[in-house]
């Protein structure tokens, strides 16, 4: 589970932005936190909803979790002289300072704090820490001095941490790199990174996501109806069909750019005398049935309107997120969705029935009526809002110490814990 997630200096955000998952000490709607596995002192939110004006850097929250995801998972495979895709902020001296990204998370039931800093050409700081029964323990301390990267290992650090060090490029992490050696230590941190964190984008509806789903999980897919049905989209049934089309032959010039694997590419792809690789193409097809009366229709996939497939696509990791105890970030939960739809999807996390993994949802929303619906504690909303020089700035409701009964719906419109758009008079009349 994730406790906290910090960073400085990446895209809008130049200080540094804090969101935690830890709960106050309130102990109303017990059903929105779990018990912390590795503190029974400490309570673990199920969901933080994030609220601002457009352009305030809701989405650049996300980005910059799956900025340090990604980097963390694919570091080790850069090219040597290849750049770092980060972006610091850029409206004043910070485009030239680095940006800092750490998690604080459970896995396997043991605490651990992972972070590192970068600019665009290399690492300068990366560090590990374990917190075993509550006790500080240093894994690694990376740190750069003349252009030349430095380590400092703990004593529970085990296997060849020094020569996977000599192997680390100055744009790769050691992490990264450890986990590619196969260092038991470091690949199961690696694995919370890579197997743990899921993203859907507001503009992307993930097909793959859905297929992916229903063949790999056919436990979960009813589930999956039940909660179709419950939607009242008029749909009965879904099913989905691998076709697979006759192979064709790449030319010679393609075939030459294919890596030879344990030797020859006969051992990945069949050859077929002088034609080349016989390459098989897979695809599926997405059926899903209607009712009119007494009969049964069905429709393609693409036939559907855009909110069914936004349903389809957000149920499919959020059933793969509550199965395996991931976390899952939503940019505009509610794009394409009925107020009532969005609120059962966040309700879904908060059901110990249905959530027994610890199992986290992260999103941002505009749909106030969440607010007044009785989904949330007080610590579990969250606002983003500019400042005059174009930074962005995440503070929690708890700021303002609202009453417990206080309509939040209300007061943020009255813009009481700020957040919203200041809308000026409409230049081309009218009211």
């Amino acid at each position: 589970m994730l406790l906290e997630f910090r960073f400085v200096n990446f895209k809008s955000f130049r200080d540094e932005a804090v969101l935690s998952f830890v709960a106050n000490s309130d102990e109303t709607a017990p059903d929105n936190f779990v018990v912390c596995s590795d503190d029974s002192s400490v309570n673990l939110l199920k969901a933080a909803a994030i609220y601002g004006a457009n352009a305030s850097g809701k989405s650049t929250v996300f980005q910059a979790f799956e900025f340090a995801q990604d980097f963390i998972v694919r570091s080790a495979n850069n090219n040597p002289d290849a750049p770092i895709k980060v972006t610091p902020f850029l409206l004043d001296e910070s485009k030239s300072k680095p940006s800092m990204f750490e998690f604080t998370f459970i896995q396997n039931e043991v605490r651990y704090q992972y972070g590192f800093s970068v600019t665009n050409r290399l690492v300068e700081k990366e560090w590990l820490i374990s917190y075993p029964k509550g006790r500080s323990r240093k894994l690694f301390e990376r740190s750069l001095q003349d252009n030349t990267s430095f380590y400092t290992f703990g004593a529970h650090l085990k296997g060849e941490k020094e020569k996977i060090s000599e192997l680390t490029r100055a744009n790769a992490l050691f992490l990264s790199v450890g986990a590619t050696f196969n260092h038991s230590q470091l690949l199961d941190i690696y694995h919370w990174f890579s197997d743990k964190t899921i993203f859907v984008r507001s503009s992307e509806i993930p097909e793959p996501l859905v297929f992916d789903f229903v063949l790999e999980h056919p436990d979960l897919v009813d589930q999956l109806k039940g909660l179709i049905n419950y939607a009242d989209l008029g749909i009965v049934d879904f099913s989905l069909a691998e076709l697979e089309f006759e192979p064709h032959y790449p030319p010679n010039e393609i075939l030459e750019t294919i890596p030879a694997v344990h030797g020859a590419p006969d051992d990945v792809l069949k050859k077929n005398g002088d034609s080349g690789l016989k390459v098989h193409q897979k695809s599926y097809e997405f059926s899903i049935s209607h009712q009119s009366g007494q009969k049964i229709f069905s429709f393609p996939w693409e036939a559907e309107s855009d909110g069914t497939r936004r349903l389809f696509g957000l149920s499919a990791p959020i059933f793969d997120t509550l199965k395996n105890g991931k976390v899952l970030f939503v940019d505009e939960i509610d794009r394409s969705l009925h107020p009532l739809l969005t609120r059962k999807l966040i309700q879904l996390f908060q059901n110990p029935q249905l959530n027994s993994k610890g199992a986290q949802l992260v999103f941002n929303t505009h749909d106030t009526s969440l607010l007044s619906a009785g989904l949330f504690r007080r610590d579990q909303i969250w606002f983003l809002e500019k400042d005059q020089s174009g930074a962005s700035h995440i503070y929690p409701l708890l700021e303002y110490s609202p009453r417990k009964g206080e309509s939040l719906e209300k007061g943020y419109l009255q813009g009481r814990y700020g957040a919203i758009p200041f809308l000026g008079e409409y230049p081309f009349g009218g009211k």
